[in-house]
Parts: structure tokens; sequence; C-alpha cells
């Protein structure tokens, strides 16, 4: 959390405020004198107890107070909240009571308060015809437009959480969102965003082809238009639409943006031979991949990284089957990615994802030896190491067994 959480509430209140408890409550909490700041408020709540300010000052103090309390960070960020949710309450139509609430829900990692706020604030934006007060309750004249910047930058720290959980979440407020503002085409392309960021393509495409006939000078939807189509396989389509950006009037770097995809797009696929496949690709998966819930979508990792990338897996997505394995008390994660019998020597059988417990994972394998041993090795780097051979393991439960005997899974 920054160090002042006012957010827009301390900008608009030194600009329009001639309160002196205000003005000098508000300087105390910029100059981090919370103590000071505590005895003012206190003064300000008995000479004024019914001041709408009241509600946004004890909130930014709450919240302050929680940077500076380690201990008591969540329960003191809870009384903000629910300090701040008491003030909507009681002036429902304080726009900067909500877009500042979401605000720091946001910089507190509270997604679902975020996503909550958003949409009250969107609902009731319909209730009040769009009304709504701001400082001293009185009527703001350029409200349309403080909503729909706060909705684009609260869609866009969504999008930036990483979380698909957190995503799918906010899809129904991102599309709420989008028929609020219909000719925005910043909103258009987050809510398309954020359906392509959870794969719902087809929801994506409707929104950034709004976009991009609302906007037809804007090559950002065109871009991600021709995007999706490359990824849905129809690059015949993906090229028209690179091209088009790169000869027509559209700014340098989305021209040269289109100019790497057509390059990517007709350059030839190779396939991955199965050594580069076991050794090479999905060791680099596990650095990379950070989520156990990730490592259990196999198009994602089986086709479409590779994909992306020009490269064809050696296995059809079918191929594979995935387990998420339920581990004893105090023991990893585990996922284990179960390929067909292996022909060839020494390709692998199983493949278990073990979390390392610093975001990343490492990988175990059950590789035939040229003896007809199945041996269980693994990969860092470029660096090959084995722990023996074990009985053939007829599942994927049965490998982690033997993983857990052989005391890997630490």
């Amino acid at each position: 959390m920054k160090k002042l959480l006012a957010f827009g509430f301390l900008t608009v209140t030194l600009a329009l405020a001639a309160d002196n408890y205000q003005i000098s409550f508000n300087a105390c909490l910029s100059d981090g004198k919370l103590q000071a700041a505590d005895s003012i408020l206190d003064e300000w709540s008995r000479a004024t107890p019914t001041d709408p300010e009241l509600f946004p000052a004890r909130f930014n103090l709450l919240l302050n107070r929680a940077t500076s309390d380690a201990t008591r960070r969540d329960s003191l960020a809870d009384c903000a909240f629910a300090e701040i949710d008491r003030g909507i309450s009681v002036y429902p139509d304080r726009i900067d009571f909500r877009l500042c609430k979401a605000e720091a829900a946001s910089v507190e990692g509270r997604w679902s308060a975020v996503i909550e706020a958003v949409d009250g604030i969107l609902d009731h934006d319909v209730e009040n015809g769009g009304h709504w007060l701001g400082m001293g309750n009185t009527l703001l004249t350029n409200a349309a437009t403080l909503l729909a910047d706060a909705v684009f930058e609260r869609f866009g720290d969504i999008y930036s959480s990483d979380s698909r959980t957190v995503v799918s979440s906010a899809l129904s407020t991102a599309d709420k969102a989008a028929k609020r503002f219909g000719n925005d085409v910043r909103i258009l392309n987050m809510a398309g965003n954020l359906n392509f960021g959870v794969a719902n393509n087809d929801a994506a495409l409707g929104y950034f082809e709004e976009a991009a006939r609302i906007a037809p000078d804007d090559a950002i939807p065109l871009t991600n238009i021709g995007y999706i189509k490359y990824q849905q396989g129809d690059s015949v389509k993906a090229l028209e639409i690179f091209r088009k950006i790169e000869t027509d009037h559209y700014d340098e770097e989305s021209r040269n943006i289109a100019r790497q995809m057509i390059a990517q797009i007709t350059t030839p696929v190779q396939n991955m031979p199965e050594y580069f496949y076991f050794f090479r690709y999905m060791p680099q998966i596990a650095e990379q991949v950070t989520s156990a819930a990730s490592l259990l979508d196999v198009k994602m990792i089986n086709s479409q990284i590779p994909a992306s990338n020009k490269l064809r897996s050696p296995f059809a997505d079918t191929d594979i089957t995935v387990d998420d394995i339920t581990q004893l008390d105090g023991e990893p994660k585990v996922v284990v990615w179960t390929f067909p019998m292996p022909k060839k020597i020494p390709m692998c059988r199983y493949i278990a994802f073990v979390a390392d417990g610093k975001g990343k994972h490492k990988i175990l394998t059950l590789e035939k030896s040229l003896e007809n041993y199945w041996i269980v090795g693994t990969m860092k780097d470029t660096e090959h190491s084995n722990f023996g051979d074990v009985p053939y393991p007829d599942d994927a439960a049965a490998f982690v067994e033997a993983l857990r005997k052989k005391k890997l899974l630490k």
C-alpha cells in the first residue's frame, strides 16, 4: 500500500474545502503525522458530527494506519472499508466515495471488493440518472467522464492481477460497463481483453469488432481481432487484417506490430522432436508457470504456447491426461502429465510438476532406459540428473507414491 491512500479525496479536498479542520487534517496526513491527524479528527467529529467529509477522512486515516502497523494491517483496512461503506450508505450519490473505495481496494488486492464497487456504481448510475455529487455534496457536471475513466482504470487493474479467477469474476461487470459506455473504445477494448484472457474468444471478438466499428482509425481493436483470428487458426483472415494495418494510415507502432505478426504467421511451423519437448520445452514451462491451475491446461501448454512460437507438439492434446494429485499435509502441490507409452528411449511416460515453494515448479520424469528400467529423472536448465529406477507405476498416483518413497516431494 502506498503512503497516502487518499486518492481523489485529498486532491479534491485541498482544492475546495474551506474548513480549517479539514485543511489541518489533510496537511497532517500528507506529512505522515497520523497521531496529530487523529487528534484533529476527534475535534472535527465533535464540532460537526454530521459533516459528510468525515467519512473519507476516517477512511484515509485508517488506511494509512494500516500501512504502519503490520500486526493489525488487515483489521485496520477492514475498518477503513466498513467506514467508507457507511458513507456510501448515507450518501449514495457521492461518486468520490465509491470511486476511491474501488481504487483503494485495488491497491490492497481486494479484487472482490473492486468488482463489487464498480458493479454497484454502474447500477446506481442508472438509478440516479447520472446525477452524481462531489465534495460538499455539490452536483458534478463531469461525472460521466470521471466514471468512465475510473471504470477503465479498475478493469486495467483487474486484468493486471494475472488471476484467471479474478478476471472471470469481472466479466459480467465488464459487459455492463461496455453497454453503459458503448462509445468508449478504451472500455470496449478492455472488456475484450478480459474475455480473451480467459479464452472467451467469441465474446472478446464482439467487443473488439464494436470498438473497430466506432473507431475505424484506431489500430488497437483491429490488431486484437487479427491476433484472435490467428489464434483460432484463421491465418488467412489474420494476414488480411495485419496487411491492412501495415499499408493503411495507422500509426507507426501499430504498423510495426502488424509487420511482426505477418512475419510470425508466414514463418513455417516446425515440429518439436520428442526429446526437445520432454527435456527442453517442459522444463522451461516448469520454470515459467507459477500457477498449478495453469498446469492443468493441456491445450494452452501443449498446443497454444508452442503455436505462438511456430512450433508443433509431438502429441495431440487428447494423447495427454492430467491429474491434480491430492498430497499429504506439508507436501507441495503436484500435477502429473501422463503420455502415451514411449516407443523410444529415453522418452517419458510421466512428468510430475512439483511446486518448489518459490513460485516455480521442478519436474520429475519417468523415463525408459536402455536397460529396460524405469528411471526417475529431472532437468535443470540443460543438465539431466536421475534418482535411480523404480517399479513401473500403473498410474499418476502410483508415480507420485514412488516419488514420495524416494523423498523427492520436498
